[in-house]
């Protein structure tokens, strides 16, 4: 699911306001000079020198060490203390049994396959447990599809659910785990974005529940079963609260671009070389971009004389020489999955 940007317009009247010719006389609505403590004309804008220094992009090593950091927290992501925790302060309510005057106000929906449901709410439930905010969870079982059978949870939550006993959550954000395949595919994948923080005497211990990281991640990881061919995806960023990063402090948060390493026994030309591209933004704000020659969902097949193992590092539009980043052991550091 992805997020749509939200379009801001502006009125004919403000549009009519920005084309005046002219700010208004002195002495008008406005004010005078002296209204605006004595400057009569905008001071001049400074300039960048001509010949000033543009900050130099971190050095391939510790790019290549800072994109396998970021890879390692994102292989250890899950998902599913979050959404037991949410299980536990919210109990999944039984279909039909929703109450939209209720505390909170509940919504069940029925789909087969699917089953969804709402709550929302400013207000202490008989029980004790109060909510502020809202969410929804939707649920699927054994969902067929083209590539195969399908099990899952998605919780969405903007606000703060406090059990009786002090134990709490509090999400801004989405949270999505889903496991299955066929008899030719296993595949899981865990997806969260946004904030969330737990605490209390039954908040479960999760880094991803302690409010430093800061994530837009989804990992998805298949395996083909004939052959034993595994290959994992990630998409999405993360940065961290504090300065906690475990990459270089010279980089401030990482983004992946269906970053991807596949095994030939999975179907890929070139089982070196990850796929996709790696952004790391530095402390200056300028962005490194790091493209990949190897396998990706859209690409399988990759030139033979590119296969090196090695991406082409870009900064400020300037190519500032090779990254080199193994696929395999990002692979093997992916077995078993979360």
């Amino acid at each position: 699911m992805r997020l749509l940007p939200a379009v801001l317009a502006c009125g004919g009247a403000v549009v009519s306001a920005c084309e005046a010719d002219a700010p208004p006389a002195a002495g008008d609505a406005w004010g005078d000079a002296s209204d605006m403590g004595g400057v009569e004309t905008p001071t001049p804008w400074i300039y960048p020198e001509a010949d000033a220094e543009t900050p130099l992009a971190p050095a391939p090593e510790v790019l290549e060490a800072s994109i396998q950091a970021a890879f390692g927290v994102a292989m250890a992501l899950d998902t599913r203390p979050i959404v037991s925790l949410h299980d536990r302060l919210r109990p999944p309510p039984a279909l039909g049994t929703g109450d939209l005057a209720g505390c909170p106000a509940l919504l069940t929906q029925d789909y087969g396959a699917l089953k969804l449901y709402f709550w929302q709410g400013f207000c202490t439930a008989v029980d004790g447990t109060v909510y502020a905010g809202q969410g929804a969870v939707l649920t699927w079982t054994d969902l067929v599809n083209e590539i195969g059978t399908f099990s899952g949870r998605r919780v969405q939550m903007a606000g703060r659910i406090t059990a009786p006993d002090g134990t709490w959550l509090e999400g801004a954000g989405a949270v999505q785990h889903f496991h299955g395949g066929s008899e030719q595919l296993s595949a899981f994948s865990h997806a969260l974005s946004g904030t969330w923080r737990s605490g209390g005497p039954g908040a479960p211990a999760s880094p991803w529940l302690d409010g430093s990281r800061k994530p837009s991640l989804e990992v998805v990881r298949w395996t083909y079963l004939p052959t034993g061919g595994d290959n994992v995806t990630v998409r999405g960023g993360l940065s961290f609260a504090d300065d906690a990063a475990p990459w270089d402090p010279s980089i401030t948060s990482i983004s992946f671009e269906e970053f991807t390493s596949r095994a030939r026994e999975a179907g890929a030309s070139c089982g070196r070389e990850p796929g996709g591209a790696v952004a790391l933004r530095g402390v200056d704000g300028a962005w490194v971009d790091v493209l990949f020659d190897g396998p990706t969902d859209a690409a399988a097949e990759t030139d033979a004389a590119l296969c090196d193992g090695c991406g082409l590092a870009w900064h400020r539009a300037t190519e500032v020489g090779e990254v080199c980043v193994e696929a395999a052991p990002l692979r093997e550091a992916a077995e078993g999955g979360p």
